[in-house]
């Protein structure tokens, strides 16, 4: 298994040589507080519009409901990495402008310990800062101007404790465990004077979660989700750092920000049937998050409450382990709007995503098990719809491996 990540990895870096020159993001809407927050899923269902709320599955780590780790099998230790591409076209009235961000987005463990209970771990984004902008003013008077460079870099990060405990027969409870860190950075560097802003999170967070899995005789599964996370403050560090050429004129820790954590829930279902070997799931979404809460703006950017759909297809033409390689690919469907937790100018941001994406099966004959390489493509659109606003186009490359060992197995010695 541990050849296998490796190997998995350094795939990645030989596609992609200039990754670590790119940013983790390039949008401008960072430029607000502590940047974009991570929104999307970059696990095995990015291909099905990130659905999760109504997923488990035996070889699958669920990190939007912590309740479906109880689909993991007791005899496996899964492994599971994410990456992504994006190529992004930002539109507005004056310019246009193409990005391309690549990063790590997670890296996860889970196991089952017991009977009951079933436990994760894992680190992921939670928001991203990158951007840069120029300005140039004319001085009253003179044929000369003033150049000043906006600039931002960073991001917050969460490491998760996931929890599964199933109560009883088809109804679980979990628990998600959160210590979300991490530090962004807002410059201004003009002509003669560097004005930088940091902003540093630590904070604990707890997140709820529970499912209900039901079978219809032995071929028709329904599951029901729901997720819950209840509103917290999270007090930001902020200090300022001013300096004129070669001499520093402030250093000071300005006030804490007075943000919060928002109240977020949601629900979700998934259908499953599995007949004569072929398999297919359907499933859908629905996420809030009250972002409104929070009271920072920067100049026409403000927070607003955030609104999910999505809905995803899953089909597996035969899920035997002794199918064919093709046979045994898993292919995804889905799509997703969402209405953002940013407004513009009084106009909330609106996102329109389509996704495609194939599970390409990794067979283990040693241990009897079925890893699989999930790589997505998701296409959208982001914008307010209103002329002369910000319009993003993009088209985001995923990548996630879930490797999957067989533990605490006997062996038979003849």
């Amino acid at each position: 298994m541990i050849k296998q990540f490796i190997f998995f990895t350094g795939v990645i870096l030989l596609l992609l040589p200039d990754t670590q020159a790119q940013n983790s993001t390039s949008s401008p809407l960072t430029i607000l507080g502590i940047g974009e927050i991570e929104t999307r899923d970059f696990g095995r269902t990015t291909g099905m519009g990130s659905v999760g709320i109504g997923l488990q599955s035996e070889n699958f780590l669920n990190r939007i409901n912590p309740a479906g780790l109880s689909g993991v099998d007791t005899l496996r230790f899964i492994l599971d990495v994410s990456a992504g591409l994006k190529i992004s076209n930002f539109l507005t009235a004056a310019r246009e402008g193409k990005t391309v961000d690549f990063t790590f987005k997670s890296l996860a463990v889970g196991v089952r310990l017991s009977k009951r209970w079933t436990s994760s771990v894992g680190l992921a984004p939670f928001s991203n800062v990158g951007y840069q902008l120029s300005n140039s003013q004319e001085i009253p008077g003179t044929t000369e101007k003033t150049h000043t460079v906006f600039s931002g870099s960073g991001g917050i990060n969460s490491f998760y404790w996931a929890n599964a405990c199933e109560i009883f027969r088809g109804f679980s409870l979990g628990l998600t465990s959160s210590y979300i860190f991490g530090n962004c950075t807002h410059s201004e560097d003009g002509d003669i004077f560097t004005i930088k802003d940091s902003y540093q999170v630590n904070k604990l967070n707890f997140d709820f979660g529970a499912q209900y899995s039901h079978w219809f005789g032995e071929h028709t599964n329904i599951i029901v989700g729901g997720i819950y996370g209840y509103e917290s403050k999270m007090p930001v560090e902020h200090r300022r750092l001013v300096t004129t050429g070669y001499s520093m004129e402030l250093n000071q820790r300005k006030p804490d920000l007075k943000t919060y954590m928002p109240e977020s829930y949601g629900v979700g279902f998934s259908f499953l049937r599995n007949k004569k070997a072929t398999e297919w799931i359907l499933a859908a979404d629905y996420k809030y998050q009250g972002w409104s809460v929070n009271n920072m703006r920067y100049k026409t950017l403000t927070y607003s409450d955030s609104h999910t759909y999505s809905v995803g297809l899953q089909i597996t033409p035969n899920n035997r382990f002794d199918a064919s390689y093709i046979q045994s690919m898993r292919f995804h469907l889905g799509a997703c709007y969402n209405q953002s937790y940013l407004k513009v100018n009084g106009y909330q941001l609106e996102d329109y995503s389509l996704s495609l994406g194939v599970g390409l099966p990794i067979y283990n004959y040693r241990s009897r098990t079925l890893s699989y390489v999930n790589i997505a493509i998701n296409a959208g659109e982001s914008g307010t719809g209103q002329r002369g606003g910000i319009t993003e186009r993009y088209v985001l490359f995923s990548v996630n491996m879930s490797l999957i060992e067989r533990w605490f197995a006997k062996r038979r010695w003849d």
